[in-house]
């Protein structure tokens, strides 16, 4: 299985110190694309993977680290499984036990979900752009955004998890130029037999927040009723509690259209007090509604 077959991979690079992929695609009887996989879930469960190009190049493990279940603690054995359990809920195998017998016998005190609602297509868009990704071709797929819906061709470079979402990172042909499109508005995804030639991403571009930079003002008197809302959003040094015992809030949002639903959302229990701008968009949205 899957995990048993990272657990040996993790083995050998102990053993050998250096091993180029095609060496370990025959020995495990697999292709060098799903050896590359394999690296990739590992890195992102914790286990420091170096490739390096070159004649003498390959696969091996970060210089000084060991993965050595005596040198490493009980603790740090639950949690490299609990990374790994993270990886699987969002794939349709649930190959993780086999690991975690042989890692640690006990169960982690940490639960990693990383499936949302749409999890079997969720997953089979992760692997589609994964495999995008690993063969450099481009895909084609339909967004869903405030402006309705759009074709988009893109090529496909990064697979983040933040802000309690998924998201993918590409270079849109369509816009020219890097986007972050959620995975969760995105449909329809098939891959364009046209091959591209991998950019190089800056720092910047690594960083999802650099692609979505709140930068307009909003101030919102809430009722107290709601405090649990925004706590759960913003965090509890969001706010400040008036005389009146309301919520003055202050903060910032990119998008319009997602800030109007949000406040909308509260009904009667919010009140923006700035921008303008924003109160008379506000009301004609309640005028078209009613």
């Amino acid at each position: 299985m899957k995990s048993d077959r990272q657990l040996a991979l993790i083995n050998l690079l102990t053993e050998y110190k250096i091993l180029t992929a095609p060496m370990l695609a025959e020995r495990f009887e697999v292709s060098k694309r799903t050896i590359n996989r394999d690296v990739d879930e590992l890195c992102l469960a914790g286990i420091p993977i170096v490739t390096t190009q070159g004649k003498n190049g390959g696969i091996s493990l970060m210089e000084g680290y060991t993965i050595d279940k005596r040198i490493l603690k009980k603790e740090e054995l639950k949690d490299l499984v609990a990374g790994l359990k993270g990886i699987e809920s969002i794939r349709k195998s649930g190959a993780h036990k086999h690991l975690q017998s042989r890692l640690c016998d006990d169960e982690s005190d940490m639960i990693i979900d990383l499936a949302s609602y749409y999890k079997n297509s969720l997953s089979d868009k992760i692997e589609k752009i994964k495999g995008a990704i690993s063969g450099r071709y481009i895909i084609e797929f339909e967004y869903y955004n405030p402006k309705g819906q759009e074709i988009r061709r893109a090529e496909p470079y990064k697979i983040m998890y933040k802000w309690s979402g998924w998201y993918l990172l590409a270079y849109c042909i369509d816009k020219k130029g890097m986007r972050v499109f959620k995975l969760n508005r995105l449909w329809d995804l098939k891959g364009l037999n046209q091959i591209f030639e991998p950019r190089k991403l800056s720092q910047s571009d690594l960083e999802i927040g650099s692609h979505i930079a709140d930068d307009r003002p909003v101030e919102v008197l809430f009722d107290k009723s709601v405090t649990y809302l925004l706590v759960e959003n913003y965090g509890p040094d969001c706010y400040v509690e008036t005389p009146e015992g309301k919520l003055h809030f202050k903060g910032f949002y990119t998008n319009e259209s997602y800030i109007i639903s949000w406040l909308l959302s509260f009904g009667n229990k919010a009140k923006v007090i700035a921008p303008e701008s924003l109160i008379l968009k506000l009301k004609e949205n309640v005028m078209i509604f009613d």
